[in-house]
């Protein structure tokens, strides 16, 4: 299980960075006539990458500290950031929203002279497959984060396992003259 675990960690973690990455460098560049390129970074063609990728993380996080249906739970909202950047890194490949966005900053090359070029890099492909890495990771941990390892209870209070106790009876154990912290 443990290397089940560090594996998933893994995988989680190359998706997390590979999106982040990729979302910070230049998807594409617009070329109007014979002036400079119009350059577009991931973060202005899909901006809701990067917050995703730190939505993951998060969850990433948050596994080890659940225990359950709860990391079920967890592994479901990884697939879907996973799906949300996949989906978003393919529609940032557009040729029509880098088109609008390119005309939107540099208006005059815009208004005076055609597209003559559009170039992709390869960054938003590493994004979208950082976006399938974390699909993955996230139908790994619904499917097996159960049987894994997480944070210890050793510091949980005792007696905590049958739920949490209300003030009234944590009063009503010391008016009887019972410490309320001791173990059972």
């Amino acid at each position: 299980m443990k290397r089940e675990l560090g594996g998933w960690l893994l995988l989680c973690a190359l998706g997390v960075g590979l999106s982040s990455l990729a979302a910070g460098r230049v998807w594409t560049s617009v070329r109007y006539g014979a002036a400079a390129p119009v350059e577009l970074a991931g973060g202005e063609l899909a901006p809701a990458v990067q917050p995703l990728a730190l939505a993951a993380l998060a969850a990433v996080v948050a596994l080890f500290a659940t225990r359950g249906v709860w990391r079920r739970i967890v592994g479901g909202v990884l697939a879907l950031c996973g799906a949300g950047i996949a989906l978003l890194s393919w529609q940032g490949v557009a040729d029509s929203a880098a088109r609008e966005l390119a005309a939107r900053r540099n208006p005059v090359g815009a208004a005076t002279q055609s597209v003559t070029a559009i170039a992709h890099t390869v960054w938003p492909y590493l994004a979208a497959a950082g976006g399938a890495l974390l699909i993955a990771g996230g139908v790994l941990a619904v499917l097996r984060a159960t049987g894994w390892a997480g944070m210890s209870g050793r510091y949980d209070r005792p007696g905590s396992a049958a739920g949490p106790r209300d003030d009234k009876s944590l009063w009503e154990a010391i008016d009887r003259g019972d410490d309320p912290t001791e173990e059972r």
